[in-house]
């Protein structure tokens, strides 16, 4: 009986992984709005009742491909440095660190920055029409603690080591630094730039960007 429980956990994990990669990789080429959920089944290889069986409609399986791009990404990036690799950073390394992971995301997984544009619009458009959201919405947020956590823990070193301002508060520096870079790099990835090639190699730009946000945070 255990056995039987543990095999169906782990089949609902595969069933919930293959969902999102496939969700992930049409939403992403072809636009969130552009893809049914029965096609997202058909390129799963599944029912479409088996998809509704893990997620009831579109907003809830949109959530859960940007948790877990995210959530991954964050990992990595953190994971990287190591403890004692955060211990030695001063607050203005804590914010290249985080330029650079996006500049890194743009040159080695565009897609995810594409994907990510297109949940911004998505999710902003169902927000104000699905109430039941709040809870989920909630929990993919909660993935960007590790980033939070990074930004408050370089926030109280510069009271020391004084390498970025102090004269705005932290949540505004850390939602400006974050939603600037991030809003840019996704723009250049899904070809969203005025008289411009989308195919283009950005990456130069978003290094400007980066040095402009070091810039206005060292004060």
């Amino acid at each position: 009986m255990a056995r039987n429980i543990e095999k169906d956990r782990l089949e609902a994990e595969r069933r919930r992984r293959q969902l999102i990669e496939t969700g992930f990789r049409l939403f992403s080429e072809y636009g969130i709005e552009n893809v049914t959920l029965q096609r997202v089944a058909d390129e799963a290889g599944v029912g479409i009742a088996t998809l509704y069986k893990y997620y009831l409609n579109k907003e809830r399986l949109v959530i859960a491909i940007s948790k877990s791009i995210w959530s991954g990404v964050w990992k990595r990036t953190l994971g990287a440095l190591g403890t004692d690799g955060l211990g030695e950073l001063t607050a203005y390394d804590g914010i290249a660190l985080y330029a650079d992971a996006i500049i890194m995301i743009y040159r080695e997984h565009p897609q995810f920055l594409r994907f990510s544009g297109e949940y911004k619009n998505f999710i902003r458009t169902v927000k104000t029409e699905e109430k039941h959201l709040e809870e989920e919405l909630r929990e993919h947020l909660d993935e960007l603690e590790p980033m939070r956590q990074l930004f408050h823990r370089m926030y109280e070193r510069a009271r020391t080591d004084h390498s970025i301002r102090m004269d705005i508060p932290e949540q505004e520096l850390f939602a400006t630094v974050t939603i600037t870079m991030l809003s840019v790099a996704e723009r250049y990835a899904q070809g969203l730039v005025w008289a411009d090639d989308h195919r283009e190699d950005h990456t130069q730009k978003l290094i400007y960007v980066k040095e402009m946000i070091l810039a206005w945070c060292a004060g």
